[in-house]
């Protein structure tokens, strides 16, 4: 499973992949404070300016989470020029999550999302 393409919404959040989805079903089942983040932070990259929307926020402590199934240049200039608490969760952050949730709900749990778009 790479974590990309099926997009959708659970319980009110927005979900860009599977794996965004089954990091906010482990979030809720387990009493975690998620946000869909809606806050842009300002990074330069090739030499432009950009914005950058991490995925999630946790309120309590004040942490900004990036579900990433890849690490690539533009990855790294997000996390380098990012000021404040962010948390990327890769393959292996997200094994335990991913493993929650497929033995609770089975390897297709993205059939729990309410309303779905498909790449």
């Amino acid at each position: 499973m790479c974590g990309k393409g099926k997009r959708g919404y659970y319980k009110g959040y927005y979900c860009q992949s599977s794996w965004e989805l089954a990091y906010v079903i482990y979030c809720l089942e387990h009493g975690i404070n998620v946000e869909r983040c809606e806050r842009g932070f300002k990074y330069t990259f090739e030499g432009k300016e950009r914005t950058y929307y991490p995925d999630f926020y946790l309120p309590v402590t004040d942490t900004y989470i990036e579900v990433k199934g890849y690490y690539d240049a533009k990855s790294k200039a997000k996390k380098e020029q990012f000021v404040g608490n962010l948390l990327i969760l890769q393959k292996r952050e997200m094994k335990p999550i991913l493993n929650y949730v497929i033995e609770k709900y089975g390897k297709n749990f993205v059939d729990m999302y309410e309303v779905k778009y498909y790449n």
